[in-house]
């Protein structure tokens, strides 16, 4: 499948010279008229999985409305592949960009040339591990184009990890949101739907991962 690149920068000659580092590559580049409508259209698939938008990261940060002292974890949005493009540093900014889901963050009067290159790199890895994709809006997970079938508890766990991806769930919260207050049952519940799911993930990019005595997770690559 082809990559994709989508332009949010409004400055053309800075787009020229971008484009030129990528000719004769099998790559599309295209410009988007604003970061918002970019990332809107960017996360369905199969773009998520195959494309990048390199956008102002204060466009950026007003999209997804990030407030000092508020974390956004990542994957908590249906956020594709960001880079996030500065005029001045500013670590505050820098911070919220990465934790809010950008895989990177990079000065605007950075080398071209490196720019294309944190591009190339990321598209390469997007291309090794683009068989699984998760849509947080639908609560579905697709492996190859596939939707993987799964349980109600089993998409509704799954949603949870997704949402505080990287970062360890308590067990008892996660049957607090999926069971309810008035779940009388056994906490190891948890355990046999973690179970479940890892057998029908099997051969995709997620890995649950058991946090003892602070919850689990799930990563991707």
């Amino acid at each position: 499948m082809d990559s994709s690149i989508v332009l949010c920068g409004h400055d053309l000659l800075w787009d020229a010279e971008l484009k030129k580092e990528f000719a004769g590559e099998n790559i599309f580049i295209t410009c988007a008229d604003s970061t918002e409508d970019a990332i809107i259209n960017a996360s369905i698939f199969p773009f998520a999985t195959t494309g990048i938008i390199v956008c102002p990261v204060e466009e950026f940060l007003d999209f997804i409305g990030y407030m000092p002292g508020k974390t956004f974890l990542n994957g908590s949005r249906n956020i594709p592949h960001v880079l996030a493009i500065a005029g001045n540093y500013s670590a505050n900014d820098e911070l919220a960009a990465l934790k809010s889901g950008c895989f990177d963050y990079q000065l605007k009067t950075a080398p071209i040339q490196i720019i294309a290159q944190r591009i190339r790199n990321r598209l390469s890895s997007i291309q090794q591990n683009s068989n699984t994709y998760y849509d947080l809006a639908e609560k579905d997970i697709f492996k190859d184009g596939h939707m993987i079938k799964l349980t109600r508890h089993e998409r509704e766990v799954l949603y949870i990890l997704f949402c505080n991806k990287g970062v360890p769930v308590p067990k008892e919260i996660i049957l607090k949101e999926v069971w309810g207050n008035s779940f009388n049952g056994n906490i190891r519940v948890i355990d046999t739907i973690i179970k479940q799911l890892r057998q029908k993930l099997s051969g995709c990019n997620v890995e649950i991962i058991t946090h003892y005595g602070r919850g689990i997770s799930v990563e991707t690559p």
